[in-house]
């Protein structure tokens, strides 16, 4: 049976410690499009949990709990609701997983059209998930990482009226 775990339930900080360096380890080849992939990861994504900006759901395999088969990182603020990352090994794509974590981080977003950047070559991976939810591309960027596709950065800003 699959199932959803957040980083910020793990209160026991040596399990913790255990399963971010798990989660990044089986994320670093993120790396090769985002070359400053582990700064983030470790200095805005893992600090954002504390502070309840930002949360990591995972899936263990049932039968290797040491490992991580899917991932996506989210970011909640007042300015930005958004899917960081999204990943799910090769040999669990095609099952429903990503889906799963799509809809629970949508929840925990508490949006349906969280923003999402995908480099251009990775659209075809995404096309599913972007119909499904009728995601709106915003803009496309180019920055030192190549084109990057952007979708609903419109629909999910929150006014500030303070």
């Amino acid at each position: 049976m699959i199932k959803i775990e957040s980083l910020k339930y793990y209160l026991d900080r040596e399990e913790f410690k255990k399963l971010v360096t798990n989660i990044f380890k089986t994320t670093k080849f993120i790396t090769d499009d985002y070359p400053n992939y582990k700064n983030w990861f470790y200095n805005k994504q893992v600090p954002g949990i504390a502070s309840g900006e930002r949360d990591v759901l995972f899936i263990r395999n049932p039968q290797k709990l040491n490992e991580i088969i899917a991932i996506i990182a989210l970011k909640n603020t007042l300015e930005e609701q958004k899917i960081c990352t999204l990943y799910v090994k090769d040999k669990y794509r095609k099952m429903g997983i990503g889906t799963m974590l799509i809809e629970e981080g949508m929840k925990y977003l508490n949006t349906p059209t969280p923003v999402i950047e995908i480099p251009a070559y990775k659209l075809i991976m995404f096309k599913s998930f972007i119909k499904r939810y009728n995601w709106q591309l915003s803009y496309i960027s180019r920055n030192t990482y190549g084109n990057e596709l952007c979708f609903n950065e419109s629909r999910t800003k929150k006014l500030n009226l303070i």
